[in-house]
């Protein structure tokens, strides 16, 4: 598992955020090229004095590309618990930290939830693009079938033809925007370089995602779950209008510990929208204010 460590001169505290990306991202999500001074939540993070460690997820980037039907949620949880454990004792940098923390976007936060329902061993949880519980996400969502197609099918991914089997997918052109963006929000030259620089996602974590999404309910630790009002595909649009409406039907279903923002015209890619350095100022704030009320 590939991962780039960020650690501020002065930390304001003993803490390391596990940044986990979505399906057809990779670390580049959290620390994106273009206009890193709005675009970059690692810039954002180490700025406000706190120690990132954003991960190439399994099967993603520069990590390791085992066989796609075996690349599940449940192998990837099993691989970030140990990377988890491997914080606190010291293996990164020779520095042992005192809290963990999984902060994910889409896939990555449903990463992150299952994570930490089945293993307890992490701090606080921040979701993004995703509405933690009820959100629609099934085993084998049928909705890939629509949205991705195989890599060996797109020109704009073949460096990894010879490299991935055929359980790997890559988003078509066509559907990105409506699926990840709000348009009138987001930066024509941030919707374009993420095309040409867009990753994948397996058969296999599409084979246990629904089991990965539903074991947040048994999350114990405070959890935030950040979406954009227009995020086509975390509310049912044939009876909600927006995720206010979404964040509604789930909030009563969701743990005590949870707690809902919903940002005003983002899409599902909050990063990569215009109001991302708005995002971050909220996610700041809130884990400073779960880490002050901790033990």
């Amino acid at each position: 598992m590939a991962g780039w460590l960020t650690q501020p001169q002065a930390a304001k505290r003993n803490d390391l955020q596990i940044l986990l990306h979505g399906a057809s991202y990779d670390h580049r999500y959290w620390d994106w090229p273009l206009a890193p001074q709005d675009y970059s939540y690692v810039r954002f993070a180490t700025e406000n004095h706190c120690a990132t460690l954003a991960i190439d997820r399994i099967g993603s980037g520069m990590s390791s590309r085992p066989p796609g039907r075996e690349n599940t949620m449940r192998a990837q949880a099993r691989a970030l618990s140990h990377l988890v454990e491997t914080a606190r004792t010291g293996g990164l940098a020779a520095h042992a930290f005192d809290r963990v923390v999984l902060v994910g976007h889409s896939l990555g936060s449903i990463l992150a939830g299952a994570e930490a329902a089945w293993y307890a061993d992490v701090d606080a949880v921040v979701m993004t693009g995703h509405l933690g519980v009820d959100s629609g996400a099934k085993n084998n969502d049928a909705r890939l079938d629509v949205g991705f197609r195989p890599v060996a099918q797109d020109p704009a991914v073949g460096h990894l033809t010879g490299l991935v089997d055929d359980a790997y997918l890559t988003p078509n052109p066509e559907h990105r925007v409506p699926m990840f963006y709000a348009p009138a929000n987001a930066d024509p030259d941030v919707i374009a370089l993420d095309e040409r620089i867009k990753g994948v996602i397996t058969l296999g974590e599409v084979s246990d995602m629904g089991t990965a999404a539903d074991a947040a309910q048994g999350i114990r630790v405070p959890t935030l779950a950040m979406l954009g009002e227009l995020d086509a595909m975390q509310f049912d649009p044939a009876t909600e209008k927006s995720t206010y409406e979404a964040v509604k039907r789930a909030t009563p279903q969701a743990p005590t510990c949870f707690e809902y923002v919903v940002l005003a015209g983002v899409g599902h890619n909050i990063n990569l929208h215009r109001d991302a350095p708005v995002a971050y100022r909220v996610i700041g704030e809130w884990l400073d204010s779960v880490a002050e009320g901790s033990p």
